[in-house]
């Protein structure tokens, strides 16, 4: 009898051992992971709030600091574009005022080149009418002395072809007459030297006088 009891008290033991080291055990741990896992995550909660409350706040400053220096250049360009607008203005008041004076400058300049145009085309006008005036006179005396020294030349031809034909007569021979024709001529100094010779050979021997004036006046064309 007390062995039956002890072998069922061993089979009670055996069994409740057996319930804690495979049911409550494993719940209790299951219970104490579930719980240390709910605290981590709390923890990573809180620390991505407070990361991202700081990087809210870093964001926030950053902007009102980009706000400031908007706002700030915005007002510079605006001074600048105004003072723009001024130097603008002031240097197109300059720039009229040099324009009206240089139109003014050029109308009296052209009213001055008017008026000197118009004395220049006068004392033109007066000196082309001396100037033909004079002209005309000059024309006549130099038509007068051209008709004058055309008839010397006239008289002269006509005195140089008398002396010609009284030099080339045979009966009238004379050698130092005939030889001053044929220097006096556009003959080459060949043909002077040839006539030459025949004229002192007939100086020499009239009876050669006749042959030797017939060379002279064909050289000459006469």
């Amino acid at each position: 009898m007390n062995k039956s009891v002890i072998v069922g008290a061993i089979v009670v033991l055996l069994a409740a051992g057996g319930y804690y080291q495979f049911s409550y055990k494993p719940a209790q741990e299951a219970a104490a992971a579930a719980k240390a896992a709910e605290e981590e995550a709390a923890a990573a909660a809180k620390k991505a709030e407070e990361e991202a409350a700081a990087a809210a706040k870093a964001a926030e400053e950053e902007a009102a600091a980009a706000a400031a220096a908007t706002t700030e250049a915005a007002g510079d360009a605006a001074a600048a574009v105004e003072g723009a607008a001024d130097a603008a203005g002031e240097a197109a008041g300059d720039a009229a005022a040099a324009a009206g004076e240089a139109a003014e400058a050029a109308g009296d300049a052209a009213t001055a080149a008017g008026e000197a145009a118009g004395d220049a085309a006068a004392a033109a006008g007066d000196a082309a009418a001396d100037t033909a005036a004079a002209a005309g006179e000059a024309a006549g005396d130099a038509a007068a002395a051209a008709g004058d020294a055309a008839e010397a030349a006239g008289d002269a031809a006509a005195a140089a072809g008398d002396a010609a034909a009284a030099a080339l007569d045979p009966a009238n021979f004379n050698a130092d007459a005939v030889v001053a024709l044929i220097d006096g001529s556009s003959l080459d100094a060949g043909t002077k030297a040839t006539l030459k010779t025949a004229v002192e050979a007939a100086r020499a021997n009239p009876a050669l006088a006749a042959d030797t004036i017939a060379q002279v006046k064909a050289a000459l064309g006469m």
